[in-house]
C-alpha cells in the first residue's frame, strides 16, 4: 500500500450510488447528479446529502427548505453525467435532457418519473462540510418500482467511480450470509476455534 498525507481530489471509497437531486423554488426545478448521500436514521427516517455551494440545487434547497433523492438504473448513467457536468444556472436541464418528472406527494418537489426509487425529503438541518453543505432531510414519503425490489434489490443501480465513470453490480457475484453463518462463526470463534 501507498501512503500520503494530502490528496487533492480523492476518490478511494467509490463506488458509490449515484443518486439524482431534484429540488425547486417556486417554478425553477433543477436536477444534479449527486454520490455524495447517505442513510442517517431509521427513527425518525433521516436521509443527508452533501452539495456545493456553487450548485443552484444548493440555493433551491435552502429556499424551499425540500428536495428529493432519485435512484436510477445503469441504463440511466448517461444522464447521470450530463446533469452532473453541467449547470441548472446555464441550461434548462429538463428540456435539454427531455427528463420527465412526476408530482411530489408531501413535497413541492417532483421525482423522476423514470427511476426505481425515490425519496420525498424535508429539511431539518443543514451544515457547512468544507466546500460542502451537508443537507440532513426528514423523509416524508418514498416512491419505488414494486418489481425493482424482492428479497433483496432487482435493479442494476447506477455507480459512481469517479472521472465520469460509471459501473453496475454483476448480480452472480452475490452472497448471502445469514445469521446462522454469523452465529456458528461466533461460536466457533468464542470457543477458540
Amino acid at each position: 500500500m501507498v501512503f500520503v498525507e494530502t490528496l487533492q481530489k480523492y476518490n478511494l471509497h467509490y463506488p458509490a450510488n449515484v443518486a439524482l437531486i431534484c429540488s425547486m423554488y417556486e417554478e425553477r426545478i433543477n436536477v444534479m447528479a449527486a454520490a455524495w448521500h447517505t442513510q442517517l436514521s431509521h427513527d425518525p427516517p433521516l436521509y443527508g446529502v452533501s452539495i456545493s455551494p456553487k450548485r443552484l440545487t444548493h440555493d433551491l434547497i435552502l429556499s424551499s427548505k425540500e428536495f428529493t433523492v432519485n435512484f436510477i438504473r445503469y441504463d440511466q448513467s448517461r444522464l447521470a453525467s450530463f446533469v452532473g457536468k453541467t449547470s441548472g444556472r446555464d441550461i434548462d436541464k429538463l428540456n435539454v435532457f427531455e427528463i420527465n418528472l412526476t408530482n411530489g406527494k408531501k413535497v413541492k418537489v417532483p421525482i423522476l418519473s423514470d427511476c426505481y426509487a425515490a425519496y420525498e425529503c424535508k429539511l431539518v438541518d443543514f451544515r457547512r462540510t468544507g466546500d460542502h453543505t451537508f443537507f440532513i432531510g426528514l423523509i416524508v414519503g418514498a416512491h419505488y418500482d414494486p418489481n425493482a425490489f424482492t428479497q433483496i434489490i432487482n435493479v442494476q443501480p447506477t455507480l459512481y467511480l469517479g472521472s465520469d465513470n460509471y459501473v453496475t453490480v454483476d448480480f452472480s457475484t452475490k452472497r448471502v450470509h445469514d445469521e446462522k453463518q454469523v452465529k456458528d462463526y461466533l461460536s466457533k470463534w468464542v470457543q477458540g476455534g
